[in-house]
Formats: structure tokens, sequence, C-alpha cells
């Protein structure tokens, strides 16, 4: 046996070794950088040095494990002056994701795990070494551009099936921590400290014969190894809590988010008969030649995925998969310029097969790799079938899981509620609804000056996002910078706000036409600022009784003859805004020129109020654009609306009398 686990060992660091090699082979001088210094900086705490904290209790040092990676980090950082009595703080120094795999783009971060034992640190010396991991963080994104993220893990909880959060950041970890877990070993860097013990564990071996095992080589103060624990299938409980948050966790990278989702799918649809993917990595680790090194983990993943998708997913949907996973591994979806890959690199060889596997030509690959160069609008569309395309998965997914395991699965369970409420407010579902942008990865490409721009037909308002302060050109050249249509202004106003692009800074032009007089500047900007007052974007954290409210709860915004000319002192028309406790913005219009009587006016509109939104008369806030005379069509139209709340409604069978 432990002639088996010592070559399983040297298999585990061979293919380490070859993911490092790949790891520099895509990095950024940058990133290449702070992967060297990075684990010498957690080793001292020296001043002068990154990550120095001004205090003599602050941990520090790594376990010294087995074979380091590179020589003993204190070598290349200087170690200062030192405490020898001290224990070293960190058990263990793990890279998780995509780095040193064909994943690994020039928009990829280091997401370390850094591993600790609670029983050596009091409070206030686990609030200092977070400062010391913050302050590297912050070094390595302010000197080399690089996202460095250190997660603290408990090593007692992480036994015990807890993963609480890491860093400031929501981890799936809360969620659904055996499926994190599988994910560490499946896509692990081993940097420094003590090395897992379930790398060298035989593929035969199950959870007791891995506890023996850990138990035994985890026993003396200096040994070399540390347990995580050992990857479980998780429950179907935590594969619905999985799919909750990748469709909540999809909004930053909806690309990687689709794969994940579908490897979740296998899962669930096999009755959780298959393997667990990080068994397979480890698989074919141990039967690799030489040569063959590394073993992927993102090609293992992808190819699984998209084999189970030609069985199981549509025409369309296999195709959009595959189209996530080009854009994905070529790094073209991220927020950095994408560059021709080498001929010969094995990302490059990668893509080539898939494209001879799935029929491609060499024509779309390219088109992919441009995708940070595609119209506004073409990102858009594939944004919305993608957000469409893991709705439909996670459906799937919830279903079957509610339908075959009643007795194991809540979706009503407290700690899903703000996961639920993340996917209520992605969906479109009512007419009402304003529409959300498929991902951050459009709000962060939307850039340049806007226009909005009302259609010859008088019928549409258009809004641009062009760069260099160039006006959309006439006609349909200006199709591909086209970033939302709505019939009302005051909706397009709700859509900026409801996806965040608007800012006190954001240089827009309005063009309703020569002799349009109706819609000014001022009045749509003020309008913008009322709806970024009221409608902040939403913690779902926060305790909210109102979550699964049907209609509109809080404030509701309301602005008359929004856009008549201001002099139009009739009240012809009334736009508002209101949103539902999940975070779904609505907008709701009402024309009012077929009514003869003020209090017809006023009562549609507090009727419709009523009916949509469950906001107090208190919670009304109106936009005034047009004169004073406004002021009191106001103050009759919350009249109305609190003599409605009061059943002071008298209705007849030829007239409505409103009874003040």
């Amino acid at each position: 046996m432990d002639h088996e686990i010592e070559i399983n060992f040297k298999a585990q660091f061979a293919n380490n070794q070859a993911r490092i090699r790949e790891l520099r082979r895509y990095a950024t001088a940058g990133f290449a950088r702070v992967f060297d210094l990075a684990p010498g900086l957690l080793q001292v705490n020296a001043p002068g040095l990154p990550g120095f904290v001004d205090d003599a209790a602050t941990p520090h040092g790594l376990r010294q494990g087995r074979n380091p990676v590179w020589p003993t980090p204190d070598t290349a950082c200087g170690r200062g002056a030192e405490d020898e009595t001290r224990l070293p703080a960190v058990e263990s120094l793990i890279l998780i994701g995509s780095s040193g795999s064909i994943g690994h783009t020039v928009s990829s971060d280091l997401d370390y795990w850094v591993c600790y034992d609670p029983r050596r640190f009091n409070a206030h010396e686990l609030s200092l070494f977070s400062q010391k991991l913050a302050a590297v963080s912050l070094w390595a994104q302010k000197e080399h551009d690089t996202e460095a993220n250190f997660y603290l893990v408990n090593l007692d909880e992480l036994l015990q099936g807890r993963i609480l959060r890491l860093g400031d950041d929501e981890t799936e970890g809360e969620a659904a921590p055996h499926l994190l877990l599988e994910e560490l070993y499946r896509t692990m860097l081993y940097v420094a400290g003590r090395l897992p013990v379930w790398l060298g564990l035989p593929l035969s071996a199950d959870a007791e014969s891995y506890r023996r095992l850990a138990g035994r080589l985890t026993a003396k103060e200096d040994s070399e190894y540390v347990d995580l624990g050992f990857p479980v299938m998780p429950s179907p409980q935590e594969f619905l809590a999985a799919a909750l948050w990748l469709a909540r966790k999809s909004e930053a990278d909806p690309f990687k988010g689709i794969l994940k989702i579908v490897a979740l799918l296998e899962y669930v649809e096999s009755d959780f008969a298959g393997p667990l993917l990080c068994n397979e990595v480890k698989r074919a680790i141990f039967s690799a030649r030489p040569e063959e090194l590394p073993v992927d983990p993102y090609t293992l993943t992808v190819n699984r995925v998209t084999e189970y998708g030609a069985a199981s997913l549509t025409p369309d949907q296999l195709n959009l998969l595959r189209t996530a996973a080009a854009i994905k591994i070529m790094g073209s979806g991220g927020s950095r310029p994408v560059f021709a890959l080498p001929k010969n690199s094995p990302k490059k060889k990668m893509l080539d097969s898939w494209a001879e596997r799935w029929g491609w030509s060499q024509e779309r690959l390219a088109h992919l790799n441009n995708y940070s160069l595609w119209p506004e609008r073409e990102r858009l569309n594939i944004g919305g079938e993608l957000l469409n395309m893991l709705m439909s998965v996670y459906t799937r997914i919830a279903h079957r899981l509610i339908i075959k395991y009643p007795g194991q699965v809540n979706p009503q369970d407290a700690e899903l509620v703000p996961l639920a409420a993340r996917i209520l407010a992605r969906q479109g579902g009512l007419d009402a609804t304003v529409e959300p942008l498929p991902s951050y990865l459009h709000r962060k490409s939307i850039v340049g000056d806007m226009f909005l721009v009302r259609d010859s037909a008088q019928t549409r308002w258009n809004l641009y996002a062009v760069a260099g302060g160039r006006e959309p050109p006439a006609g349909e050249a200006c199709e591909d910078n086209l970033i939302y249509s709505a019939a009302r202004a005051a909706r397009v106003a709700a859509w900026l706000v409801n996806n965040q692009l608007y800012s006190p800074s954001l240089n827009l032009c309005i063009r309703a036409g020569d002799d349009d007089d109706s819609l000014t500047w001022r009045a749509f900007m003020d309008f913008l600022n009322i709806l970024q007052r009221e409608f902040p974007p939403p913690d779902f954290r926060a305790r909210n009784d109102a979550l699964w409210s049907v209609g509109g709860c809080g404030r509701t915004v309301l602005v008359p003859n929004f856009e008549l000319p201001a002099a139009h002192e009739e009240l012809s028309t009334a736009d508002f805004i209101c949103r539902t406790g999940w975070g779904e913005m609505r907008h709701h219009y009402i024309d009012l020129e077929d009514l003869k009587t003020m209090a017809d006016k006023y009562l549609k509109i507090a009727r419709r109020v009523s009916k949509e939104s469950e906001s107090a008369v208190e919670d009304l806030v109106f936009h005034i654009p047009g004169t004073p005379a406004m002021k009191k069509i106001i103050m009759n139209i919350k009249g109305a609306l609190a003599a409605m709340k009061r059943g002071r409604i008298i209705e007849t069978s030829y007239k409505s009398r409103l009874d003040l």
C-alpha cells in the first residue's frame, strides 16, 4: 500500500510541475511575478516587503511540505527578524481554478486557498493575518496588474463539510461545500506547505480507507501531509443549491457558468451514478506517460460536458455550449485584449481538434476569438441566448431533483432564498419587466457616449452606445451600436438604472426630432437621478419580508406627461416605475387621452398603481417635468390613491366618483 501511495504522489508531483510550466506559458509577466513571490510574502512579515503588518502578533510562515515546488520561499524575499519559536501560520497553500490549464487566459486571476488550523489563532491574530493577505492582494493588483485572491480556509470546518465565506466575496462553498471541494481536487495546483493526502489515495479507496490513511499520514506534528477531506457525491439538496448559485454567478462569466451548470445536469440526470470529475482527472494522471503530461482538468471537463450535451441538449443548446467553451478557452470573453494563439500551442491544438470534431471552420474560430470586437448588438444577442439556456438548464435540474427526491430537496430553504431571488430578477416574465442585461460582461463592454434617438415613425426610442463621441449614423448601419429599444423614454431610463449603466458622468445626447421639444435632456437626466436614488442595487442578503410579493413594493416613482412639451398642462399620460421584493424592476404606462374628466384620470392612475404596486401613498415619488400647475395634479393623484386604499371609491353603472 505504501509503495502504491508513493508512486501516486510522484505522479501527482510530475503533473503539478507540468501544470506550472503551462502556467508560465500563458501567464503575463505580472502574473508570473506574483505567483513566484506570493509564498515568500506569506512566509515572512518584514518591514519593506509587500504584506507587512506592523504588529508582532501577525501570523505568518508556511509549513515545510514534501518536496517544495521551488526553493524555500524566505530565500527569495529575505527572512528579516523572525520569531523562531512561532509555529507557521499556513498549513497548505493551494491554487484552485484555471491556472496552468487551457482555461488560463490573460484575464485569469490567482485564487489561493490558505489552509490554517483554527486552534493556532485567536480572533485578533486571525484579523491581523487577514490584513496581511489583503495587503499582498493590493500589491499584486497595483504593482503587477494581477488579481490575487487569498481565501482563508478553516481546516476544522472543511473536514466537517462546511466552507464558510471565503474572503469578502460570496463563494459556492457556502451553498455547495462538497462540490467546491471536488473542484479544488480537480483543478488544484500545489504551491507550498503540506501536501493534501487525497492526491496519493488509490482510485479504489473509499471514504473509510481514506480516513485511516489520512489519520496515519498526518499523525505526527512534523507530518508533510494535510487532511482536506474526502470528496463525496453531494446530496440532492446541495445540487439544487449549486445550480441556484451558478445561475447567479454566471452574471460575471456566462461562458464558464454554462459549462458548469451542464456538468451539474449530467450528475443529476444520471441519478449521481457517474464518477466525480476529480476522480477522472486523478485516473488520467495515474495512467499518463511523461510525454502526455500535464493532464489538463479543463480539457477533461469540457470534453465530458460537450459529449453529454450532444446526447441530452437541443441542437441550438449544444451549439451554444460549444461556442461558450471555445470563447472561454480563447479568453476572448474576458476584459483584456486577446492575441492570436501560437500555432503549436496546446490551446490551438485543442481548439483545432474541437473544430474538426464539431464541423467548424477556421473562420468560425477566428470570429469567436474576436469576440471583444463584435458589435454590441451581436454580443447582447449571444448573451441573451446564454441566459435563456442557463435558466432552462436550471429549471430542468430543479424539476428533476424535486420530482425524484421529494423528501431530500427543499426549494424553500431559507439559505436558498437570496439565490432564488437573483434568478427571478434575471428572468423576463411580464411585459412590464424592465429587461436585465444578460451578464456583467455587457456592463463592462458598453462604453463611450450614448445617444437616445426617437425613430422616424415616432414609435420607439432607440439607445445607442458609440465610442469616440460620434453620433450614430443614419439608417440600418447604426444597428450594430443599438443596445436597447423601447416605446417609452421612461422605460429606457429604468433600463439604464436597473442595469447599473447610469452614473452622473454619463455623456448622453437626446435626439427626438428637429422640431420636437417633447422630452428635454434635463428632464430625462433628472428622472435618471431620481430612479438611481430610489432604486439602488438590491441587497439579497438583507432580510426582506416582501421578497415574494407579487407586485411592486417599497418606492414607486411616477412621472406625468413625460414625453410632452413642458407647456402642456393637461394630464395626458403617466409612466411609473416600481420594483418587486426580488429586485425585478417594472415599468407601466397609462394613456389618459380618452378620459373626459380629471376625476376619471386620477382614478385610472390610482387603480393602476394600486393594482401593480403595494406601495403606500407616502412611498409615491413624483417627477414633475412640467409647469407648476402639475403640482395640483400630483396632490389629486395622491388623494385618489389614499381614498382607494381606504375603500372610499364609489362605483356606479355610469360613472366613478371620488369621495374625498
